[in-house]
């Protein structure tokens, strides 16, 4: 037997797919849906680049009248923000199904189709930022659908601002559907896949404030620490 993949009818009905999973072992379909979400991450963040979600370093450039110099950096930082988008899909489709896979068991491919659901969810978090900055006219560091705006106003260092910044209620959404999954294609106990699931989600966080940190273009222009 084999399963009709639909990403959109199973988005809202994942009981009936999680149901379709266990009895089947070809799913048809899949590589085409992942192709898609892969294709509306870079889109995505092509569309964040070119409005400047991603470029405020590069304005001083522009105001001090250095247009060809801000041309060309335009263009690298749409280059980069393409690496990144790809990066960032094969982070999380990739590299946490294998990771969740070693840990908890859980077949690969189930974990792959898990994990395309995470994709998009975290798609449409940005979307919707990207949505209400245009609205606003204007983009912040921190996300107002996460705590990190929370921790700034108890929290001095920056550090921990972007730690809490990963933190939104979009990565509720997304633990729901990886316990989902992993409850049913896995025997370990739901206190002991969530340990792993705020563990891991912890680490990541941790990661990620401690890359917002760093000066990282400062050490590239100046060629070292």
């Amino acid at each position: 037997m084999f399963l009709e993949f639909h990403f959109w009818r199973y988005f809202f009905t994942r009981g009936t797919l999680l149901t379709n999973l266990a009895e089947t072992e070809t799913i048809r379909g899949f590589k085409k849906c992942v192709s898609v979400v892969l294709a509306c991450t870079i889109l995505l963040y092509i569309v964040m680049n070119s409005w400047g979600m991603t470029t405020t370093a590069l304005t001083s450039l522009y105001v001090i009248g250095f247009t060809d110099t801000y041309a060309a950096a335009r263009w690298i930082s749409l280059l980069g923000i393409i690496l990144f988008a790809v990066l960032y899909f094969g982070f999380h489709f990739f590299g946490v199904s294998w990771l969740l896979h070693l840990i908890t068991k859980i077949p690969l491919r189930i974990a792959a189709v898990m994990q395309l659901y995470v994709v998009a969810t975290l798609l449409i978090e940005k979307l919707v930022l990207l949505l209400v900055f245009v609205m606003l006219g204007y983009t912040t560091h921190l996300s107002f659908l996460s705590f990190g705006p929370v921790a700034a106003q108890f929290l001095d260092h920056s550090y921990f601002h972007y730690f809490f910044n990963q933190f939104s209620l979009f990565t509720g959404v997304v633990l729901a559907i990886q316990l989902q999954f992993l409850r049913r294609f896995t025997t370990l106990s739901t206190p002991v896949l969530l340990a792993i699931l705020f563990a891991l989600t912890t680490v990541f966080a941790a990661v990620v404030a401690l890359i917002s940190v760093l000066p990282l273009q400062s050490w590239v222009l100046g060629g070292g620490f």
